[in-house]
């Protein structure tokens, strides 16, 4: 408990993302880690694989950006490292972790923002109802010709989970923040494409609820209906395992892996 008050302490962190929640976000997946690192393995390690063989399809090594790098659990940093000039970890918070494993390589940036380019706007007008949630039409990095590789990675789901849960508090109407969480899913995908180089994308799909004879008794749809591309690969994440919420469920995710979404 005093470690994570003093990781909550000395991460930098903007107002603004604190006040949406990114900062504790990320410090939950610390935890929930800790908890469940060893069902996890098989989701990291194929999520690992799959950037390392995206970024193979390169014609030249000069930038590769990460999106959502956070603990960096599921990005293969060395192999980035070693293969590009330059590495790109961009995220709305950089875990402690992520900045001692950044400061072995000379050649890897640490980048804090939010990918939406919404939040900062979002915070001022959260709890002002009828007045227009943020549009997002990010820019970042789209008008670098030097880079070769862009990642999105295990983030677009994510993307308006703790804003969603900020506007929520802020009394925003449940349907506005449904639509207004598709509208920002929507976007990350149209930025994705609008990037330059190869840009993979890895994103859970589903959330699947396992009883104890391991059958699926509920599929849930975590992308707010949006269509994204047809998969190059796939798999199953071992979320929550059984016992731990509850004695009765484990929580498991379906993951898509598509290694260029401008094909």
């Amino acid at each position: 408990m005093i470690l994570e008050l003093a990781e909550y302490l000395l991460t930098p962190c903007s107002g603004a993302f604190r006040r949406v929640g990114y900062l504790q976000g990320q410090l939950g997946i610390k935890v929930r880690y800790r908890q469940c690192g060893y069902a996890w393995q098989r989701h990291l390690d194929r999520t690992k694989a799959a950037i390392i063989k995206a970024f193979g399809g390169c014609s030249q090594y000069r930038k590769a950006v990460i999106l959502g790098s956070g603990r960096l659990l599921d990005v293969p940093l060395r192999d980035l490292a070693l293969a590009f000039r330059e590495v790109i970890l961009v995220d709305a918070v950089h875990p402690l972790n992520a900045y001692a494993l950044a400061a072995w390589y000379r050649n890897v940036r640490l980048v804090r923002a939010d990918v939406t380019e919404t939040a900062d706007e979002l915070v001022q007008i959260a709890g002002q109802p009828g007045k227009p949630l943020p549009h997002a039409v990010p820019q970042r990095f789209c008008d670098d010709p030097e880079i070769d590789f862009v990642a999105s990675v295990n983030l677009l789901s994510q993307l308006a989970y703790l804003p969603g849960i900020y506007l929520e508090k802020g009394e925003r109407p449940d349907a506005e923040v449904e639509e207004w969480s598709k509208s920002l899913l929507s976007a990350h995908l149209d930025y994705l494409r609008r990037l330059p180089g190869v840009v993979s994308l890895v994103t859970d799909v589903e959330k699947m609820v396992i009883d104890t004879k391991g059958r699926v008794t509920e599929r849930i749809d975590i992308l707010h209906g949006i269509a994204i591309p047809k998969p190059d690969d796939e798999w199953v994440w071992n979320h929550v395992p059984l016992g731990l919420l509850s004695p009765e469920y484990a929580y498991d995710r379906r993951v898509f892996f598509i290694a260029n979404v401008k094909i």
